[in-house]
């Protein structure tokens, strides 16, 4: 008796199992490949219409207008209620299901529709018009295999009607016996069959298709994600690394030791330079990289990047030979991205060095008057004489993670990234670049941008004094010590004072109980984070709610920057530290302080 109720349970598990499974099934046949079809549907129905038209006409002249005028009827009902069923779906509301039901009724009676135009043509007393009838049952499977496929009920609902009807019509109506009759039968049912193994193929490759393009989509996304960890990851230490030498530079130090820490910037600064541009091409490859606008002046641009190489190619035996020419009436100053632009130019200039052993390196830059009023042709000449390009390795050139040849790594190190961001950037400023190269002779690049042309701002005139930082109460947030460390070396080397906060929640309790200038405020943060403290200092928790806050972050993505002013960040600095840049913002603090009735956001 015991092993009755248990028998029961059993059964009735089974039961419901199967009833699962019978839902699930239904519901796997209604999915969203029934939406794709509808769209499809939509966006055909203008050409139904135009093959419905010539069809009627030519239906009125073989079986007369007393059939053609209702089987129009009858197709503008079937297509009114497909157009309605279309719009339905695409309409975000609940019972979604049954809108998908919906459109199947309209497929069916679509294919209806057609079915019965096949039909009438194959009973008409002529030879020609049965031809016309097993034409048009095909055409309808063959409209069912291109434009149902992705759905099986669907494909099932348009195709299986005519193929039913194509074989039974000949073979009850056909008047064949025999021999014909078997080889009529035969062909047809091959016809048909090899239309449904093409619509399997087809939706098997259109699977396959977009099953590649969801796995591209979230490895890019995996990549971009990696390098965010990336980015953050290695900015940290680098902070520490570069902080700390920045802050030992301004000690005294022997002239063995200053080269010393000098050559130990510069490493980290080519290590940054690679992560960069990992970065940039990134960036490119995902259309996130943006341009800024601001007015600079070409000549002082130009001089920073010829006081940046010129000990490096003293160090290289090469002469450096730095020419800017800006045409009669094209300011010197000019609207754009300049950071972008010395971009390019130190990218070029460093290959030029890289790949030259002696000889001489000659940049010219010239601004002359652009094709339309307002703007200015920038071209930037670099020619070297060093080992030159075959005109292969020039193929290859600008193609992102590629160098002219491999060995070129080996020996002169580099990820190949540099000038596919050059040529790309140059694109971003309507212009291009171009290369001139022979092997063991040298090369010339040639770079044009489009900027516009600026008037020079008041402050050009006299240089002004930049605001002193001495004494200035800076409260730093930041949760790893060494880069606490960095910062206290960077800031009270300048006669900052400088007090330290380990987390959010610490910021806040010492801005309520002390006077501070301005808060160098790290976003990751344990207990509370950057972001958080930000949202309730503004809200007036802690001291005054418009005191300056920058965000101090090795988030370096794109966008990051305008996220945090969003927040209501008044600046933000990415680490590794950049002491120029940070003293900057600090001065920049004290020059433009912050309205008390700024808008803040309330979260990230």
């Amino acid at each position: 008796m015991s092993g009755l109720p248990e028998a029961r349970l059993r059964g009735r598990v089974g039961a419901a199992g199967g009833g699962s499974a019978t839902a699930m099934g239904s519901t796997r046949l209604l999915d969203n490949r029934i939406d794709v079809v509808a769209a499809q549907a939509g966006r055909t129905a203008g050409l139904r219409v135009a093959i419905a038209i010539p069809c009627v006409v030519l239906m009125a002249l073989n079986l007369g207008p007393g059939t053609a005028w209702p089987w129009a009827l009858v197709f503008s009902f079937g297509e009114f209620w497909t157009w309605g069923a279309c719009r339905a779906i695409r309409r975000p509301q609940p019972g979604l299901a049954l809108r998908r039901l919906n459109f199947l009724g309209s497929n069916c009676a679509i294919c209806a529709t057609w079915c019965l135009f096949a039909t009438l043509y194959w009973r008409a007393p002529s030879e020609a018009l049965h031809l016309t009838g097993v034409a048009a049952f095909v055409a309808v499977m063959i409209h069912g295999q291109c434009f149902c496929y992705r759905s099986p009920i669907a494909f099932g609902l348009m195709s299986a009607p005519p193929a039913v009807l194509v074989i039974a019509e000949p073979l009850i109506l056909g008047g064949f016996h025999g021999v014909p009759l078997v080889t009529v039968i035969a062909t047809l049912i091959m016809a048909v069959f090899y239309i449904a193994v093409a619509a399997l193929i087809q939706a098997r490759s259109t699977q396959s298709l977009e099953r590649a393009e969801r796995d591209a989509v979230t490895s890019n996304r995996a990549k971009t994600a990696f390098l965010a960890m990336m980015s953050h990851e290695l900015r940290t230490p680098m902070n520490g690394v570069l902080g700390m030498a920045h802050a030992l530079r301004q000690t005294d130090l022997s002239p063995a030791q200053a080269l010393q820490v000098q050559t130990l910037i510069g490493s980290g600064d080519g290590l940054m330079t690679i992560l960069n541009d990992l970065l940039d091409i990134s960036k490119i490859e995902a259309g996130k990289l943006d341009l800024e606008k601001r007015v600079f002046d070409l000549h002082e641009l130009v001089g920073r990047v010829e006081d940046l190489w010129r000990e490096v190619a003293r160090e290289r035996s090469v002469d450096l030979e730095v020419e800017v020419e800006v045409d009669t009436g094209v300011s010197r100053w000019l609207e754009g991205d300049p950071t972008r632009l010395r971009q390019i130019i130190n990218n070029l200039v460093s290959n030029a060095l890289k790949f030259s052993d002696g000889g001489a390196v000659h940049v010219g830059v010239g601004a002359r008057p652009g094709p339309n009023d307002g703007l200015a042709k920038v071209e930037i000449r670099v020619a070297d004489q060093g080992i030159g390009m075959s005109s292969d390795q020039q193929a290859r050139l600008f193609q992102a993670f590629s160098q002219a040849d491999a060995s070129i790594s080996r020996r002169f190190g580099g990820t190949g990234l540099g000038l596919a961001i050059c040529r790309q950037l140059a694109h971003m400023m309507d212009g291009d670049i171009l290369v001139t190269s022979k092997l063991g002779h040298g090369s010339v690049f040639t770079v044009t941008v489009a900027l516009t042309v600026a008037e020079a701002p008041p402050e050009a005139d006299g240089e002004l004094a930049a605001p002193s930082i001495a004494e200035l109460r800076v409260l730093v947030a930041e949760d790893n010590p060494v880069n606490q460390a960095v910062a206290r070396a960077i800031l009270e080397a300048t006669g900052a004072v400088v007090s330290m906060a380990n987390d959010g929640a610490e910021a806040l309790e010492r801005l309520r109980t002390h006077d501070f200038d301005v808060v160098l405020m790290d976003v990751h943060m344990p207990r509370m984070d950057g972001v958080e403290a930000l949202r309730r200092l503004r809200a007036g928790e802690a001291g005054r709610p418009d005191i300056w806050v920058i965000a101090f972050t090795a988030d370096a993505m794109s966008g990051d920057d305008a996220r945090f002013l969003g927040i209501g960040f008044d600046a933000v600095q990415t680490k590794p530290i950049q002491p120029l840049a940070l003293l900057t913002a600090l001065a920049d603090s004290q020059r433009s302080p912050r309205s008390a009735a700024a808008p803040c956001a309330a979260s990230a």
